[in-house]
């Protein structure tokens, strides 16, 4: 078996812990179906990390085989419930372990982490999981739902409302034309992930946490106590993403899958700027214009609100007021009714014609077991899920195209997708691809 250097697949690893070679290959192929058990090896273990953990291992199929998990105060959960598990504080030291062991990975990192780790699984023919937004980066998305497609690997997004009833009743109902031709969708959330001031002062990490290894391909900034670890990395560019990159994937997918993931051919963020270049602003409000599908009928406009941002009287009125319009969720205007659909509490669909509520509804379809149903592909039990990559990837680009507007406020972004590259402003170019630390390169990205 060939060996490849950590220098070549994941990049120079200068002033790390690690010294042997990374084993850049694996003794089965990219795609191969496990028989039996299903080996998995999970990249964060707490949080959100922790549900994912949690929800593949419901499936009787599945052994947790190791846990990277930077912070050995957070790992508690791990080695009480899962003693014969492995924990390693390093993602890559796992990697360079348990290859050869594992089938599977399951990504619940901070946003600028997924990419890194998903793709050197990949690489080393294991199947993926990856939380949501699937990439910080519009490049990184492209890259990952290349590859995975490329190499006949099973994935799935982890916006596990997805495989509900209500979201798939809402995509049924888009997909069947019974509001007629789209003319304009709002989407809103509540959520402040983002900060209208200063930081505070850096501070040391505590003990047993990695700091260097939680920056990761991120540039390097100083440790300052509950503003990144453990969940507020969100509100901080360069690491999460804000309350678009969040949350958008789960609210905006029911009506991206009933429309066949349309994509963006221009956005623009008509709220706040950044008060500097740490934190996301609050109370964002985001303008697309999205290029017609099949299902649409046309091209149409979404607007996508956050914080205090809603949507306005004027919309209101097409559904009976204010009480109506999904505070987390989506309204959906067509030429022939309108469709609202929460995120979360009552998901499925409600219909209003003239401003007037219908009893209409739609036959749901199953629901599934989110996690579950990635396992029975990787089984080859099923043909698909229903995030994978090759669906995820496109409407995770629509959601970053947002984030990049919210940086160049006021502008009109035009976007060309096959060519991942904004048309009119190299100041958004520069944003479609970030660096990574100098030492954290990874091979493929």
């Amino acid at each position: 078996m060939n060996k490849v250097s950590r220098r070549s697949f994941l990049g120079s690893i200068a002033g790390a812990s690690i010294a042997f070679p990374f084993v850049g290959c694996k003794t089965a192929a990219p795609g191969r179906r496990p028989s039996g058990t299903v080996n998995v090896a999970a990249f964060g273990g707490n949080g959100r990390a922790w549900g994912d953990i949690t929800g593949t291992m419901s499936h009787a199929s599945a052994r947790l085989v190791a846990v990277a998990e930077i912070d050995e105060n957070r790992a508690d959960k791990v080695r009480e419930k899962y003693p014969d598990t492995k924990v390693y504080l390093d993602w890559r030291e796992l990697l360079e372990k348990e290859a050869k062991n594992l089938d599977v990975a399951v990504v619940g990192t901070p946003d600028h982490m997924h990419a890194p780790i998903a793709m050197s699984a990949m690489q080393l023919g294991l199947h993926c999981y990856c939380e949501k937004p699937l990439t910080r980066t519009l490049h990184e998305t492209r890259m990952l739902t290349e590859y995975a497609a490329e190499n006949n690997l099973r994935t799935q997004m982890g916006n596990q409302l997805a495989s509900g009833s209500g979201n798939k009743a809402t995509a049924k109902a888009l997909a069947d034309g019974m509001i007629g031709r789209i003319k304009a969708i709002h989407s809103a959330c509540p959520k402040s992930w983002g900060a209208m001031k200063p930081i505070g002062k850096p501070t040391d990490p505590p003990a047993g946490l990695d700091w260097d290894q939680w920056c990761g391909v991120g540039r390097f900034t100083p440790y300052v106590k509950g503003e990144y670890h453990p969940g507020q990395w969100r509100k901080r560019i360069g690491y999460g993403t804000g309350t678009l990159g969040d949350m958008a994937c789960h609210i905006v997918h029911p009506w991206v899958k009933g429309l066949g993931a349309p994509a963006a051919t221009s956005v623009k963020s008509v709220g706040p700027a950044p008060v500097d270049d740490v934190s996301w602003p609050l109370d964002g409000r985001v303008e697309y214009r999205m290029a017609g599908t099949k299902a649409s009928g046309g091209d149409f406009d979404y607007t996508w609100y956050d914080g205090r941002n809603i949507p306005g009287d004027d919309v209101a009125e097409l559904v009976g007021g204010r009480e109506n319009v999904p505070r987390m969720g989506s309204l959906i205007i067509g030429t022939e009714g309108v469709i609202t659909a929460n995120h979360g509490g009552d998901p499925f669909p409600k219909f209003y014609r003239d401003g007037k509520r219908t009893d209409e509804k739609v036959a749901p379809p199953a629901s599934a077991n989110h996690h579950g149903e990635w396992i029975d592909a990787v089984l080859g039990n099923n043909p698909e899920t229903v995030c994978d990559f090759a669906y995820a990837g496109p409407m995770t680009e629509t959601v970053l195209l947002g984030t990049v507007a919210m940086l160049l406020p006021g502008e009109e972004l035009k976007w060309n997708s096959d060519k991942l590259k904004f048309t009119n402003s190299k100041a958004a170019d520069n944003l479609v691809r970030d660096q990574y630390r100098k030492g954290w390169e990874v091979k493929g990205l």
